[in-house]
């Protein structure tokens, strides 16, 4: 399944109205039902397996990941010690696009993938323009000072509604566009609210 490039809100309701951050900007939905011509009086009881997929739906179109790139992170989570689930979300948070979300630089993972690719960003010192790069415990990633977008992220890291950041990130006073990897995301770091990532395992179980 390649990335998903159409109407965004037409997701959010399709899962069900939860907040998908890395996806759409917060904001009240237009319409509280699913898309499409009966959605205001579709009234469907989810089998188990729609509810296992819709979890993982969350994840997917949240962290903007195609759907063979998300097998390989659920094969990657399973051959890792621990808590299959929680080092799924630990894979996916550690993404460098997800990391400049998460760092108040975007607005979604979708335009921090943008500013990824458009080489905005460094990694310890270094450009980087591969949004999936995997960002390790200790890495310093921070906005270039050539980058045209320097200028609206401080205003907005300065302005009201910003979010507090995940606890694997320092930010460094002196350098507002600079944060530092902590160390490795935890499940509970995971930028989505509501996500029972079990459910996401027990989908891939019988596959993979």
């Amino acid at each position: 399944m390649s990335r998903y490039t159409g109407p965004r809100l037409r997701i959010v309701r399709r899962l069900g109205g939860v907040e998908l951050p890395g996806l759409v900007t917060p904001r009240e939905l237009p319409r509280q039902y699913p898309p499409g011509q009966h959605g205001p009086t579709q009234r469907v009881k989810l089998s188990d397996y729609a509810i296992r997929l819709r979890e993982k739906q969350k994840l997917r179109y949240h962290y903007g990941v195609g759907e063979r790139q998300f097998v390989r992170y659920v094969a990657s989570a399973k051959a890792a010690k621990g808590n299959t689930g929680e080092r799924l979300l630990s894979l996916l948070e550690s993404r460098l696009d997800s990391i400049i979300y998460r760092a108040g630089y975007a607005r979604t993972n979708r335009a921090a993938r943008q500013m990824v690719r458009h080489g905005h960003v460094l990694v310890n010192g270094r450009k980087q323009t591969i949004p999936s790069f995997s960002v390790g415990g200790g890495s310093v990633v921070e906005i270039s000072e050539k980058s045209k977008h320097k200028d609206r992220i401080l205003a907005e890291l300065q302005g009201p509604g910003q979010n507090p950041l995940p606890d694997f990130l320092e930010r460094e006073e002196a350098h507002p566009l600079r944060v530092r990897v902590k160390n490795a995301p935890e499940g509970r770091d995971c930028g989505v609210s509501n996500i029972n990532e079990s459910l996401v395992v027990e989908l891939y179980a019988v596959r993979l």
